[in-house]
């Protein structure tokens, strides 16, 4: 079994045993993962310590009472160096912010007033940024403003692709849910816990980005940062419920119904569909995945009829809850909202990005396909490490016996 199976096995394990806990013990499983985010502050906190420590060390060493302890002196002037050198790129350190293109109020009026007037109902103070993304998606992104989480920027992260395939009153269902979920009137733990699962992973940042000294911060989130992500999984999915009892504040019954299937089967459609159907062009034609963004709305209404529309909701109304999947199963969420049955409206209303940024969309769609969401990169395996390494060492001696053959030689 490879380095990266052997990782996503565990990870496997982990998740579906937290699963089962979850939903037995739900307060001590709570408990529990807020004493694992905690844990990542004392990851981010363990180098500056050891700064401390190498120089109460140091000192010890020096102060001896008979002669001076050289190798313990050598060996903590180490560690002070090392974890100095972290604890400063920690320090200079900025995480990235979502990608995509920020919008300001003259732009587009008329979304700035919906998100202004939704956050002011459910009291969510604080988005600084309305951020537009190439993905399907809607979410509020904490980045940390400093290499230490201690205060964040918020920003809306909003999908083009999404504005363009939801009516103005599905998008303002999705937007009701997802600013009251931010709220934290009700479920500010469980809420805290999610935020920190999107700022765990900014610490897995590359060298390229932080430089040779981060390597142990780096490799400290490597690994945690994967497990809180498979810890918090069930957090999220019970944050994600919370969410849809939120929307019902704004929205009628039926309204939220058709919201949350609506969305349920365009993810799965472009989990199904969509993307397999781009990577199999994509290795065909390399050009493929770049304009992978812009015909996602006429895919998703062409696939989506009044005649498959009913096969595609009992698909998802069938489906089984995978361990690493954070949305819950939608017979789970009707059934938190009072419903049996999906359901969903198969005419095609106005689209929210007409409604919204009309003027702004066919710009915004051209400047988004070149865009590439950030990925956070994960621990190389020992063989590819391996043969990095061998193809330095390789490409060095061959560069040095090209030079040695190319000095001129004594006559």
């Amino acid at each position: 079994m490879s380095n990266t199976g052997w990782r996503q096995s565990l990870l496997q394990g982990v998740g579906t045993r937290i699963e089962v806990m979850a939903e037995l013990h739900p307060r001590a499983y709570l408990g529990g993962t807020a004493v694992f985010a905690l844990a990542g502050f004392a990851c981010l906190m363990l180098c500056p310590l050891l700064v401390l420590a190498g120089v109460a060390g140091m000192y010890q060493s020096l102060a001896g009472f008979t002669a001076i302890e050289w190798r313990e002196l050598l060996a903590w002037s180490v560690v002070v160096g090392c974890c100095g050198l972290a604890s400063y790129r920690l320090i200079r350190f900025r995480p990235a912010f979502p990608a995509g293109i920020v919008l300001d109020r003259e732009q587009a009026p008329s979304l700035f007033q919906l998100v202004e007037d939704t956050a002011g109902h459910y009291g969510c103070t604080g988005i600084d940024h309305i951020v537009v993304t190439g993905t399907y998606r809607l979410d509020i992104v904490s980045t940390p403003c400093r290499g230490l989480p201690v205060c964040s920027t918020r920003s809306l992260v909003i999908g083009l692709p999404l504005m363009q395939c939801l009516s103005t009153t599905r998008f303002g269902c999705l937007l009701a849910r997802r600013l009251g979920q931010y709220s934290r009137q009700t479920n500010p733990l469980v809420n805290w816990l999610c935020v920190m699962r999107d700022i765990w992973p900014h610490y897995r940042a590359s060298a390229a980005e932080t430089g040779f000294g981060f390597l142990p911060v780096r490799a400290l989130f490597s690994i945690y940062a994967p497990l809180y992500t498979a810890v918090s999984t069930a957090a999220v999915r019970l944050d994600e419920l919370h969410a849809d009892s939120y929307a019902m504040e704004l929205f009628s019954h039926e309204e939220v119904l058709d919201a949350i299937t609506a969305d349920t089967v365009y993810r799965l459609f472009l989990r199904e569909k969509y993307w397999p159907a781009i990577r199999k062009l994509n290795a065909k034609v390399g050009a493929a995945v770049t304009k992978s963004n812009a015909g996602m709305k006429a895919v998703l209404h062409a696939g989506l009829q009044s005649d498959t529309t009913g096969l595609w909701i009992e698909k998802a109304m069938s489906m089984e809850q995978q361990w690493d999947d954070p949305w819950p199963l939608l017979v789970r969420r009707l059934d938190n909202v009072g419903h049996v049955q999906a359901h969903m409206d198969t005419h095609l209303s106005e689209s929210a990005a007409v409604s919204y940024i009309a003027k702004l969309a066919p710009t915004l769609k051209a400047a988004l396909e070149n865009i590439q969401p950030p990925e956070y990169p994960g621990i190389q395996s020992w063989s590819v490490r391996m043969a990095g390494l061998q193809r330095s060492v390789h490409s060095t001696l061959h560069g040095l016996l090209r030079k040695r053959e190319n000095a001129p030689h004594p006559q």
